[in-house]
C-alpha cells in the first residue's frame, strides 16, 4: 500500500512532525470519510515538557489548501511574530516508525498501554500492563522508567510509550485524544465498560 508524501491528494492519513525550538507540532491530514473532495486537518503542538500549547481541528476543501500558508501569514504578519527557525526535517535521530500510517492495531496497542497505566495500581503492574499491550519484555519497559513514582506521571509515559512504538512524543500525544483518552490522565477513563489489560 502506498502513502502519499502529499496532503493536497492524500488518499490515506498523511501526518508531518516538525520540531522548531524544542516544541512539537504535529499536523495529520486525512480524507474526509463522506467526501472525498475535503480535507480533515487535526494540529496538535507540545512543549519540551510534553505540555500541549496548540490544538486545532479544520474541515477543508482540497483546493483551499494550498491557500492555508499564506492565510495564516497573512493573520499574523511578520512584524508581530517573533522569526521562526527553519523548521528541521524528520529523518536522522527521530524514531524509526514516525512515517508509518497509524493501523488500527497499533491505534489499539497505544489504548491498551495507555488504560493499562492506571495511577492507582502498583508500578510493577503498570510495567507489566505495557509490556503486554506493546508485545516487549517487561525488562523493557521497567528500564525505561527513572523510579516506581515515575509510572504515575503522565508526561513520563508518553515519552516510554512513543520510544517503545518508535513514534515520537507528539504522535503520541496527537492520538490519545482521538482514541478519547485524556493525555493528563493515563489508566480506565470514566465511563469504560471495564478496566483494561492488567
Amino acid at each position: 500500500m502506498s502513502h502519499s508524501d502529499s496532503p493536497h491528494d492524500a488518499k490515506l492519513e498523511y501526518t508531518r512532525d516538525i520540531e522548531m525550538d524544542k516544541h512539537r507540532y504535529v499536523v495529520t491530514v486525512r480524507p474526509d470519510p463522506d467526501d472525498d473532495e475535503v480535507r480533515v486537518i487535526d494540529l496538535i503542538g507540545a512543549a519540551p515538557d510534553a505540555e500541549v500549547i496548540v490544538e486545532g481541528h479544520l474541515i477543508v476543501h482540497k483546493n483551499a489548501l494550498p491557500h492555508l500558508g499564506s492565510l495564516l501569514s497573512e493573520a499574523f504578519p511578520d512584524q508581530r511574530l517573533p522569526k521562526a527557525r527553519r523548521s528541521r526535517r524528520r529523518g536522522y535521530g527521530k524514531p524509526t516508525r514516525s512515517y508509518h500510517p497509524w493501523t488500527d492495531e497499533l491505534r489499539a496497542a497505544l489504548n491498551a498501554a495507555w488504560t493499562a497505566a492506571d495511577p492507582s495500581a502498583p508500578a510493577l503492574q503498570i510495567v507489566e500492563g505495557i509490556a503486554t499491550a506493546l508485545d516487549v519484555p517487561v525488562e523493557h519497559v521497567k528500564s525505561r522508567f527513572e523510579a516506581p513514582e515515575s509510572t504515575r506521571d503522565p508526561a513520563r509515559l508518553i515519552s516510554v510509550i512513543a520510544t517503545l512504538m518508535q513514534r515520537t512524543d507528539g504522535a503520541i500525544l496527537n492520538q490519545l485524544p482521538r482514541q478519547n483518552l485524556d493525555p493528563e490522565r493515563p489508566g480506565p477513563q470514566p465511563g469504560d465498560p471495564h478496566p483494561s489489560i492488567g
